[in-house]
């Protein structure tokens, strides 16, 4: 990711009302279009300017050309709050956040994110480094929202399970099971993706507990029952399921220790 600073000028005194609205409704309406990660900036005006301070997946990530009809209409609803377009300014890399996808193409798709990440959740399945949403076709009403809400949801399942406190099981069940809600939302985005690219979009199946190593190896696929252990991993995933596009690891609490 980029660390952006957006100054909006004026020709008159600012409103701290209607800047917040309509700097508000244009970022919000960026992150929908996933031209922007996360979903906490700080706002703040000054003489006559307001400004603030974003994540970007790319460093174009906030280019016209990548703009949806929501984006132009809140670029266009800057001058109610007496606002100037803004001047974009990358002041460098997040050293804490990965960098985009550069490959040329990528053979397939895989949709990942934990509780940590900004990133965008669809990671290439080549070098598994996120891709902006973006340069892929929009997912639901020209934008991506139904990607956006399935990796929130999942990120406050896997906060949950991460506590081990309220909800644990509940939410470690969202994460590692094929028939629950969020699987299922998060299978039917791969598929829609799948068709829309011509890619294979694979889902992640989350596993912690198990009673060995041994039994886990001896795992099928969850939905169809085939084989899908690997002989080898890949990127992080023990198990590959060509068939039903899903993914998933050797639990974490067996793994042998020179495998983590």
């Amino acid at each position: 990711m980029y660390i952006a600073e957006l100054r909006f000028s004026s020709t008159a005194s600012l409103d701290s009302d209607p800047v917040s609205h309509v700097v508000n409704s244009l970022l919000g309406v960026w992150r929908m279009n996933g031209q922007l990660c996360g979903r906490e900036w700080p706002i703040m005006i000054e003489d006559r300017t307001a400004w603030t301070v974003i994540f970007l997946p790319d460093q174009d990530a906030l280019e016209r050309i990548h703009a949806n009809k929501y984006v132009v209409q809140a670029l266009t609803e800057l001058a109610t709050a007496h606002l100037t377009s803004p001047i974009i300014t990358i002041r460098g890399q997040d050293i804490e956040g990965a960098l985009p996808c550069t490959c040329p193409r990528t053979s397939t798709y895989i949709l990942f994110t934990n509780y940590l990440s900004l990133e965008s959740p669809l990671r290439c399945g080549m070098c598994f480094h996120p891709i902006p949403l973006y340069r892929i076709h929009a997912t639901y009403q020209d934008e991506y929202t139904d990607i956006l809400r399935w990796q929130s949801d999942y990120q406050a399942c896997d906060t949950l399970q991460m506590n081990c406190e309220t909800l644990e099981r509940a939410a470690t069940h969202e994460l590692a099971h094929s028939e629950s809600s969020l699987a299922q939302r998060g299978r039917r985005i791969c598929q829609q993706i799948t068709a829309a690219t011509a890619t294979p979009t694979y889902y992640r199946l989350y596993r912690y507990g198990a009673r060995s190593e041994t039994q886990e190896r001896k795992r099928r696929c969850p939905i169809c029952n085939g084989a899908w252990l690997l002989p080898e991993p890949w990127h992080q995933f023990d198990f590959k399921c060509d068939q039903c596009h899903v993914v998933s690891n050797i639990a974490w609490d067996v793994r042998s220790s020179d495998e983590e």
